[in-house]
């Protein structure tokens, strides 16, 4: 990983539950109930229930996998596990997925900022600001993510408390019957809802560097987990009953939309403090992405250090994150990128821990 596990600072269990609360946040939260809304109707909230549900037996697989090598990342005992050769190519397919979820992250980013408020401002130039703080943030260790992440997170209930100012608007008729969509687009809703909880994952990195014990770290991360899935559900609800289903068909962003017409006295655009604070989670998300990158990056070239590979995937996720500069390439980048997730947050985990578990590999005999 360019540094060894020992040389990293360490972060506590509560900033490991605040980092994965808000890398899990990250950009789901604008589209999430549109996008469940296609597959599973009014009953989309149900479906991002079902998935949070997948998402605890998904942190479940890797904290047994990590607990079976708790000084080591993903990045040093998936050669343990498979071998040089294969490890060295899992480990890459990682380090590629890591970057592709930044650059996505990014783009979105970008996106709902020319869109939404810097209509004349070229997006290169936010492109540089955001890749030049994360860049200053990132080059160390993780402790620095963890600290920004803890410090902000109180951003992430004063979000959710805004929609409180909204109960009166909403029509719980437009939710009823429940289940009406049926069993099987609840669950393709569910199946779709899986990428909004990207981030679970990166407790195959954070496990060793986390000082608690195996158990409080798998309460950490379920902990996140689960407050995400519920309020994921309710926002969703929320969307269902603001808008009808005929018109949350056309509406790619309810919750931008539901903030935008709150009236908060002599706040006018309530909207433009929403996206201030998610603009926090949305770069938090990138960071953590990012830096994971750049760790795999390292160790697949033995490097030293991972400051170099920092420099380097930063200079490469400007021109990719700017490729993308519309809705529609965004939706069919995401849609990529959800078929493809379900194998890094599930499958080679669950392959992972059988291959361990049959070639008897610990890391005591390791």
């Amino acid at each position: 990983m360019g540094e060894r596990v020992k040389e990293h600072a360490t972060i506590s269990k509560q900033q490991l539950f605040f980092m994965l609360l808000q890398i899990h946040v990250g950009v789901g939260i604008l589209s999430l109930p549109y996008v469940v809304h296609r597959e599973a109707g009014k009953d989309g909230w149900i479906s991002i229930l079902l998935a949070g549900i997948l998402v605890q037996a998904g942190i479940a697989i890797i904290w047994l996998l990590s607990s079976r090598f708790p000084n080591k990342t993903l990045y040093d005992f998936a050669p343990l596990v498979l071998g040089r050769a294969v490890g060295f190519v899992l480990n890459t397919l990682y380090v590629v997925f890591f970057f592709i979820i930044a650059c996505y992250t990014l783009a979105i980013f970008l996106s709902v900022s020319a869109n939404w408020v810097f209509h004349y401002t070229p997006r290169s130039v936010f492109a540089v600001i955001v890749i030049g703080i994360t860049v200053y943030l990132i080059k160390e260790n993780i402790r620095i993510i963890a600290r920004f992440s803890t410090l902000t997170s109180f951003l992430l209930a004063a979000v959710f408390l805004l929609f409180l100012f909204m109960v009166n608007d909403l029509n719980v008729r437009y939710l009823l019957p429940v289940g009406s969509a049926g069993t099987p687009a609840i669950l393709t809703g569910a199946e779709q809802a899986l990428f909004s909880f990207t981030g679970f994952e990166m407790l195959l990195l954070l496990f060793p560097l986390t000082k608690a014990s195996g158990k409080e770290k798998w309460k950490a991360a379920a902990s996140a987990s689960g407050i995400v899935a519920v309020l994921y559900a309710l926002l969703a609800a929320f969307s269902y009953m603001y808008f009808s289903s005929d018109k949350l068909k056309h509406v790619p962003e309810p919750v931008l939309y539901m903030v935008r017409s709150m009236e908060l006295g002599v706040i006018e655009r309530v909207d433009l403090i929403f996206l201030s604070a998610w603009a926090v989670f949305a770069i938090t998300t990138f960071m953590s992405y990012l830096h994971a990158a750049a760790l795999g990056a390292a160790r697949l070239v033995k490097a030293e250090h991972h400051r170099k590979a920092v420099y380097w995937l930063a200079a490469l996720v400007l021109p990719v994150s700017l490729y993308a500069e519309n809705s529609n390439e965004l939706e069919r980048i995401s849609g990529t990128i959800g078929t493809w997730s379900s194998l890094f947050l599930f499958a080679l985990p669950v392959f992972l821990l059988i291959i361990a578990m049959m070639r008897k590999k610990r890391e005591e005999s390791s």
